[in-house]
């Protein structure tokens, strides 16, 4: 089936393919991996908008399994809400709606759909905690630990010197820090 979506590119990116066929992305928003959107029914998924889909993120709107007990491909509709973060090598199943304010932990699966306004994490993917005390937690550590990008924008620090590469792993030897 890969080569069937790399000769359908015809020399377009899958960020252009995808939205030919009629994937929909809200604004603002960021996909780091297009490669892991369905390529075989992107106009089955949705994204709203201020939502980040991390690097290695799989999301199906089929699921081939079925054929092996005698039915068709499973087909569904993928649709993911505004303002959310689905987290590095994470994977959504066909099917499966998650609403608004959502965060989902790296490495999830995501079987069912997920409520607006909380965390989830793991396979499958559970609800952690909700996303006002998500952000309390955070905003309260933010004011006590290093906060980096007052040296270097997110993206600058891949040529951070070797003294300020050092100065962050010490100020990072007890906990987290931001950027």
């Amino acid at each position: 089936m890969l080569n069937f979506i790399r000769s359908a590119l015809k020399g377009k990116s899958e960020k252009e393919y995808r939205l030919e066929q009629g994937l929909v992305v809200g604004k603002n928003t960021t996909i780091y991996s297009w490669e892991g959107l369905d390529g075989n029914y992107p106009w089955l998924i949705s994204i709203g908008n201020n939502t980040t889909i991390s690097s290695n993120v799989t999301i199906l709107a089929h699921d081939a399994s079925t054929c092996k007990v005698g039915c068709h491909t499973k087909l569904g509709i993928v649709s993911i809400g505004d303002n959310c973060f689905i987290g590095a090598k994470s994977t959504v199943l066909c099917d499966v709606r998650i609403g608004d304010n959502v965060i989902v932990g790296a490495g999830s699966v995501v079987t069912h759909d997920l409520e607006s306004g909380y965390v989830y994490a793991g396979s499958p993917a559970r609800k952690i905690c909700s996303f006002d005390e998500y952000q309390e937690k955070y905003k309260k550590l933010n004011e006590t630990r290093p906060n980096f990008s007052e040296i270097h924008t997110w993206n600058e620090w891949k040529t951070a010197s070797t003294e300020e590469k050092q100065q962050m792993k010490d100020a990072l030897s007890d906990g987290c820090g931001f950027i």
